[in-house]
């Protein structure tokens, strides 16, 4: 009787399991975002999450930059998952009001601040 009872809290374990990996790839069409990311290693899973633009961007400024200059992102609302991504991708180069380089995130221009 025990037994029989851990073999079927088993079976509807798995059966849920099964659901809720079908459920993810296929119900919630998410197998191209899977199969993406899977096929590219860790820096191009960084640049797909990002944005292969603004990743490719972002790494630009960083290598151009002296280190730790400071910077301001332009084009970015603030608070937005995109600007805490570039603020952490960027360090430790640090944000600033009167930063040394602006970073123009829509033309994709970094620029030397000549008031700083």
């Amino acid at each position: 009787m025990k037994n029989n009872i851990f073999k079927i809290a088993f079976a509807v374990w798995v059966v849920l399991w099964a659901w809720f990996l079908v459920r993810e790839l296929f119900v919630k069409d998410n197998i191209d975002t899977y199969r993406a990311l899977l096929q590219r290693s860790l820096e191009g899973k960084r640049s797909y999450v990002t944005g292969d633009k603004l990743y490719e961007f972002l790494m630009f400024c960083k290598g151009k930059m002296p280190d730790h200059s400071s910077y301001k992102i332009v084009g970015l609302e603030d608070g937005s998952i995109e600007k805490r991504r570039a603020v952490y991708y960027l360090y430790p180069h640090l944000e600033s009001n009167e930063p040394a380089y602006i970073l123009d995130t829509q033309k994709y221009i970094l620029k030397k601040n000549d008031g700083a």
